[in-house]
C-alpha cells in the first residue's frame, strides 16, 4: 500500500473545479464510514469545498466560478481503506484580485455573498452597501448572481446602479443571496461558533471599508507626508 495522487489539470473553464467535487464525492462516498450524519467526517470534508470556493474563486471573463488558487487535498484512509481524515492547503491566491479587477469580472465571491446574503442586523452592524460603493468592487463587475424567480431576494438598497439597469447575472449554480447562507451554514457544520463567524464577516467587511479610504498631501508637513482624506473618516472609523 502507498499514497496515490490524482492531478486534476486544465485551462480556465476546463472544469477542474467540478471535476474535484465528483473526485472527493467518489471518494467519500464508497470509502466513508458507514453512518452518514451531518456532522460526519466525509461531510465535513465536501463541506469545506463550497467554503473555499467562496474565499477562492471569482468570476472572469471566461469563468463564471474560475479557481484563482491552487489547492493540495489529502483524503487519509486506515487500514481497511475509510476515510479517517482529511487536509486541505492552498498555494497562489491571486491576491492582487482584492483590489483590482477588470470591468467583466469580479472580486471574490465571497464580498458578494456577504453583501447580498447578511440579514438586517448584520448588514448595519457592519456598514454593508451595494457593490458599486466600494472601490475594490466598483471597477469591476458589480452584479450578484441570482436564480430565475429570486430577483427579489436582495435588498434593493444593496443592489448597484449596474444591477439595476442590466439585470443580474445568470449562472445555473450560483445565487449570491443562498451561496452565502450555505457557506455560513457550512462554517458550522466544520466548527465555526457564531461568535468565530461573525469575526470572518467582519474582517471581510473591514477589507472592503479599508478600500474606501484615501490620503492626500498633508500641507502642515514639509517633508512631503500625507494625511487621511476628511472624505474617509467615516470609513476609518469603521474599520477600526
Amino acid at each position: 500500500k502507498q499514497s496515490q495522487s490524482i492531478i486534476v489539470s486544465g485551462e480556465s473553464g476546463a472544469g477542474k473545479t467540478e471535476s474535484t467535487k465528483y473526485i472527493l464525492k467518489y471518494l467519500c462516498d464508497n470509502y466513508g464510514q458507514s453512518t452518514k450524519s451531518a456532522g460526519s467526517l466525509e461531510q465535513k470534508i465536501l463541506q469545506a469545498n463550497p467554503i473555499l470556493e467562496s474565499f477562492g474563486n471569482a468570476k472572469t471573463t471566461r469563468n463564471n466560478n474560475s479557481s484563482r488558487f491552487g489547492k493540495f487535498i489529502e483524503i487519509h484512509f486506515d487500514g481497511k481503506c475509510s476515510v479517517v481524515g482529511g487536509y486541505i492547503s492552498h498555494y497562489l491566491l491571486e491576491r492582487a484580485r482584492v483590489v483590482s479587477q477588470s470591468k467583466a469580472e469580479r472580486n471574490y465571491h465571497i464580498f458578494y455573498q456577504l453583501i447580498a446574503g447578511a440579514d438586517k442586523a448584520l448588514a448595519e452592524k457592519l456598514h454593508l452597501a451595494s457593490p458599486d460603493k466600494f472601490r475594490y468592487l466598483a471597477k469591476g463587475c458589480t452584479q450578484f448572481f441570482v436564480q430565475k424567480g429570486k430577483e427579489t431576494s436582495v435588498p434593493s438598497d444593496r443592489v448597484s446602479a449596474d444591477h439595476k439597469r442590466g439585470g443580474p447575472l445568470k449562472d445555473t449554480r450560483m445565487d449570491d443571496y443562498s451561496d452565502f447562507h450555505t457557506v455560513d451554514q457550512d462554517l458550522g457544520n466544520i466548527g465555526l461558533t457564531q461568535e468565530d463567524r461573525l469575526s470572518v464577516y467582519t474582517t471581510i467587511a473591514a477589507v472592503l471599508h479599508l478600500g474606501n479610504i484615501t490620503f492626500e498631501d498633508n500641507p502642515e508637513d514639509n517633508t512631503g507626508g500625507c494625511m487621511i482624506a476628511p472624505a474617509s473618516a467615516n470609513s476609518l472609523a469603521i474599520t477600526a
